[in-house]
């Protein structure tokens, strides 16, 4: 009895060290954080930098530094020239320490004449910090940022604003989008959701895959089969990026994070497939495969018809429209 009171009494022990543990962790973490930004900030802020200007690009020139995540959890300490401001000279470039993300919009900060406010959100296991600046005085808040109109900060990456850049050719943009970043400024949203992907779309008889086209009888009987892609596992397998292996201090991060999460398994089903058979009739299915029968009427010698497959999921998001999603009937009398 004395050995399960001692190994029970020693769990709680164990358990209540490390929760206690768990917590300081993150604000020792969130505070060296925020000092080492602070410290950045005000470094750019009070030393002179007009000799980078005319080093780099042999004549005196107005500047201003910056602060400018690259990602979430990378950032430079920047000066940019007035006359080269899409070519900023980088001081240096630092990575924040493991566990601590940005979770904000804002890209980073700017110190110039302007003085406009900025702000960024800090984030480790569920607790957040933010750090803010006001007339080139910088600030850091565990409760909420004042009601300020905040600058979104440099010119940077989408992913710097904690958003995704989509591949529109097989996704769509969720949410708001954001033009005003150097990498995809036609694709940059909150978010990225799989676009619904014809795979396969077939007839019995078989059509010419060079054409697309199929020639039948007037009145002969033409089954359409089609499957539908959910955007999972290797379906689009080399038209879309992602990264190599998850960390485990990533993972870790994931578990406690209410950042939004980057990648999608699938489209939103229920889907709403069509098929337009070109001759006035269409047909519709729910399925992410089918079949269905269809016959064509020619009046005279020879007639065209163009059969196009569309698909849209529960979010109204509508599916790739390429060739494969279309064929041509060739009907003779």
């Amino acid at each position: 009895m004395r050995i399960l009171k001692f190994f029970f009494f020693s769990m709680l022990w164990i358990l209540g060290l490390g929760l206690l543990a768990f917590l300081f962790g993150r604000e020792i973490l969130l505070a060296l954080e925020s000092n080492i930004i602070k410290n950045d900030y005000n470094s750019l802020l009070n030393k002179n930098y007009a000799a980078a200007c005319t080093n780099q690009f042999s004549y005196s020139q107005d500047y201003w530094t910056q602060i400018k995540f690259t990602s979430d959890k990378e950032y430079n300490l920047e000066v940019v020239c007035s006359d080269f401001a899409t070519s900023p000279i980088v001081l240096s470039s630092k990575k924040m320490l493991p566990l601590v993300s940005k979770a904000s919009f804002g890209s980073g900060f700017i110190i110039n004449d302007q003085k406009l406010p900025s702000f960024i959100e800090l984030e480790v296991l569920g607790r957040n910090l933010y750090i803010y600046t006001d007339a080139q005085k910088i600030y850091s808040n565990y409760l909420s940022k004042p009601d300020f109109d905040y600058d979104q900060g440099p010119l940077s990456s989408c992913e710097a604003h904690n958003y995704q850049c989509c591949s529109l050719d097989v996704q769509s943009g969720l949410g708001e989008q954001l033009t005003s970043v150097n990498d995809c400024p036609k694709s940059c949203y909150e978010s990225c959701l799989f676009r619904p992907s014809i795979l396969l779309f077939n007839s019995q008889p078989a059509l010419d895959e060079t054409t697309r086209t199929i020639e039948v009888l007037s009145g002969e009987t033409i089954s359409f089969s089609y499957v539908l892609g959910n955007g999972k596992n290797d379906v689009f397998s080399g038209q879309i990026s992602r990264d190599e292996e998850t960390s485990w201090l990533q993972k870790l991060q994931a578990i406690f994070s209410r950042q939004k999460v980057e990648e999608n398994d699938g489209i939103a089903l229920p889907v709403e497939v069509n098929i337009d058979f070109g001759d006035g009739e269409t047909w519709q299915s729910a399925s992410l495969q089918d079949s269905v029968d269809h016959s064509y009427i020619c009046q005279t010698k020879t007639c065209y018809f163009q059969v196009k497959i569309s698909a849209k999921d529960v979010q109204g998001v509508l599916s790739v429209d390429n060739e494969l999603a279309k064929m041509i009937v060739k009907v003779n009398r």
